[in-house]
């Protein structure tokens, strides 16, 4: 089926049609190869307009600033690689800076001769700049005026800075510690000046810098320096002056002496004191006879012996009195000697205790004189404390101001060693040559561009002229619009040279096999199938407005059921621009009009065509009411008698257009063919047409595309023709209204 050409049979509902894209692309190509081709032109007018720019540029190498000459920069310090990453960055925007740009100006004398900040204007502007100038007054409503000239007072002075800069162009190369510094100028020598000037500059620029840095560093030391060195003094001297009036020779000698003293007694107190204790405790033990005093009781040799003689006059006393009585002389003898010994005993002891007593006595008496000492020495050393309180408080203000002196005259040390053995950590890798070629305009670059902006811009406007152009595409526009089928899809015909192929309408009878004959056997088929009943016996062609193909359609089908063996009746129902005379060369002298308005049979104006078994019924002349005699009873009882005598009756009627003969055949016939012209039929004249076959209840089989795939359009595969056809009605076409004739139509039917 010739239906299968359509581009929209291979769109899936909720997918990506892409051969629908292709296809706008193709039928809008000379509109993207036109926006191209003015793109291109565009870009070489304004590319050989442009003033050749040179570019040159040079290699620096920046590495960390190591330079630390006082030690709380090492202290407070961010940590390496973040510091690293912060004195980087400041070197750049130093690089781009104002001050060094100015710096260069100083140096080249750019100011004096004005090289970058305004070159030279051409003594004619170029058209593109003109252009520029009249939009930017018109849009701003400005009238031209012809230039004054400027006093030089009253010239604006040059912003040559900023017209450097913005020449200059200062990136970092990735992973390295190098930076790349390019310049752009007219002139390629003022190129590489200006851009090894640059790099020159912001080293001396950056040692300058930093010799003031430590300038500045050594001036202000010098400053502390010198006011520590006055506060030092001034402390020392009122340090004397307090000495001399509390009589102080060496207080720190004195107060050590007392403390040591103080020390040696504390720890004989404790000593004498322990002793003491101790000797208490022996005494009372003695009082008590136990501890101590008992033990040096039974160490005495005294006490010993004359325990022992006690003992052995006790022994003998015992034994004598086993004889004698107590009150014998012997015995009373013996008892006065025991008792001298006991006494001896008893004075003894009592010596043992008072040893121990004189002893505890005197541990008492040292304790007593060893607190007092304590005590004297705890006197004086809290008086000497009190009395020496300035003192020391001078004593470290004089410290402090004599180590804050020293540490300052370290760091002014350092500061010189350092201004001694200092580096530069700023070079030159490669310094800038004279470009040999500009860097722009470039040719190819400025072409690729334009080609990239031409086809965006002519897809862009492809896709907008197809947005905006409401022509029937493809079968799915008619079927949505008509709500009927497409029954057939007619491709256009053309030539090997692209001309119109004479005798289309006949095409299928002159070349069988073309695809032309191939798509009206299709319809064809799809006719035999569209009722119950099979192909209508009355088909009537119509189409919404002139030159759409619906003739040709209406002979091809007469044709094709002709060669199928039917025997087939073809009458030209269009009264006002008939053709069909002209396509098969019959005379038209005799016609429809002829049998509807005069006496003329049927019989006389069915004249047989060179196709076998078709005849055709021709206009005959013009009528000046078409629409009544469509109407009238002749022509409904003209149809029913060629449905009698013939298989196929094809009513090939004239476009509806605003007027009412198609919706009189629509009636008459038994089904109605829609014809619309692909690439040309508008959606608008579609609804209109077939709300007014809707009104008149005509029956509508379904729609033939014809013309698919002419050329420039793409809806096809190649085919393509031209065909005209050309209607000189006086009348104004409307398809929003129905006149009075049509709404008195069903009546007249």
């Amino acid at each position: 089926d010739i239906v299968s050409l359509d581009l929209a049979s291979f769109h899936d509902a909720g997918t990506l049609d892409i051969r629908r894209y292709l296809g706008v692309l193709l039928r809008r190509k000379w509109v993207i190869v036109a926006a191209v081709v003015i793109a291109l032109v565009v870009s070489l007018v304004r590319t050989y307009d442009e003033t050749p720019i040179y570019r040159t540029g040079l290699t620096l190498q920046i590495e960390p600033d190591s330079d630390r000459f006082l030690d709380y920069q090492q202290q407070f310090s961010l940590g390496e690689p973040a510091r690293d990453w912060a004195y980087f960055k400041t070197q750049l925007e130093l690089l781009k800076s104002r001050s060094l740009a100015r710096r260069v100006i100083d140096h080249l004398g750019l100011e004096v001769a004005r090289a970058p900040a305004q070159p030279e204007q051409p003594a004619h502007p170029s058209f593109f700049a003109d252009m520029k100038q009249s939009l930017r007054r018109w849009l701003k409503g400005e009238e031209a005026v012809a230039a004054r000239p400027v006093e030089p007072d009253q010239r604006p002075r040059p912003n040559l800075e900023g017209v450097l800069l913005s020449r200059l162009r200062v990136a970092p190369i990735e992973s390295s510690r190098l930076v790349r510094i390019e310049y752009e100028s007219p002139d390629p020598q003022e190129a590489a000046v200006i851009a090894n000037a640059v790099a020159e500059n912001y080293i001396n620029m950056s040692l300058e810098r930093r010799y003031e840095s430590r300038n500045y560093a050594r001036r202000f030391l010098e400053e502390q320096i010198e006011q520590a060195r006055a506060n030092l003094e001034d402390a020392e001297h009122r340090l004397i002056a307090y000495a001399r009036a509390r009589e102080i020779v060496d207080l720190k000698d004195k107060l050590s002496n007392l403390m040591l003293s103080l020390n040696a007694m504390n720890t004989s107190l404790v000593q004498v004191e322990a002793g003491r204790i101790r000797a208490e405790a022996e005494y009372h033990r003695a009082i008590q006879g136990t501890g101590l005093a008992t033990l040096k009781q039974l160490d005495s040799e005294v006490i010993q012996t004359l325990k022992k003689r006690k003992g052995e006059l006790e022994l003998q006393y015992q034994e004598e009195l086993k004889v004698f009585k107590p009150g014998y002389p012997k015995m009373q003898q013996l008892r006065r000697q025991i008792e001298e010994i006991e006494g001896q005993i008893r004075a003894e002891t009592g010596a043992i205790r008072e040893a121990l007593k004189s002893e505890y006595e005197a541990k008492l008496q040292e304790q007593a004189s060893l607190e007092a000492r304590v005590g004297e020495l705890k006197k004086e050393i809290l008086t000497l404390q009190d009395n020496s309180m300035d003192h020391q408080v001078l004593t470290r203000e004089v410290e402090s101001n004599r180590q804050m002196y020293e540490t300052l005259m370290q760091r002014l040390k350092e500061i010189g060693v350092v201004a001694g053995i200092s580096t530069n950590n700023l070079a030159i890798i490669d310094r800038a040559l004279v470009p040999g070629a500009p860097y722009k305009p470039n040719l190819n670059q400025n072409l690729k561009k334009a080609l990239g902006i031409g086809l965006a811009i002519g897809v862009l406007l492809a896709f907008l002229l197809e947005y905006l152009d409401d022509t029937v595409k493809d079968h799915q526009d008619v079927e949505t619009r008509i709500r009927a089928p497409v029954l057939g899809v007619v491709p256009s015909v053309v030539d090997k040279e692209g001309e119109s192929v004479p005798d289309v309408a006949l095409l299928a009878a002159n070349e069988p096999k073309s695809p032309l004959a191939e798509a009206v056997r299709s319809l064809r088929t799809s006719l035999v199938f569209s009722t119950a009943q099979g192909a209508p016996k009355v088909l009537h062609l119509t189409s919404p407005g002139p030159g759409e193909g619906k003739t040709t359609t209406a002979t091809n089908i007469a044709i094709i059921f002709a060669q199928a063996g039917s025997k087939v009746l073809l009458i030209d129902a269009d009264l006002r621009s008939p053709s069909l005379h002209k396509i098969f060369a019959l005379p038209n002298t005799q016609g429809l009009t002829n049998h509807l308005a005069g006496d003329t049979p049927p019989a006389q104006i069915a004249q047989p065509t060179q196709i076998a078994r078709l005849f055709a019924i021709t206009s005959g002349p013009l009528p000046p009411n078409p629409v009544e005699l469509l109407s009238s009873a002749k022509m409904v009882d003209l149809l029913r008698l060629s449905t009698e005598r013939f298989d196929y009756v094809i009513l090939d009627g004239p476009p509806i257009i605003g007027l009412a003969d198609a919706l009189v055949l629509a009636n008459l016939a038994r089904g109605t063919i829609f014809v619309v012209d692909a690439g040309r039929t508008r959606h608008g004249a579609i609804d209109g047409a077939i709300k007014r076959l809707r009104a008149a209840n005509a029956p509508v089989l379904g729609a033939v595309i014809e013309r698919f795939g002419r050329r420039g359009h793409g809806y096809g595969y190649g085919y393509g023709y031209g065909y005209g056809y050309g209607y000189s009605y006086n009348y104004q076409y409307s398809y929003g209204h129905h006149d009075e004739e049509e709404r008195s139509l069903p009546e007249k039917v």
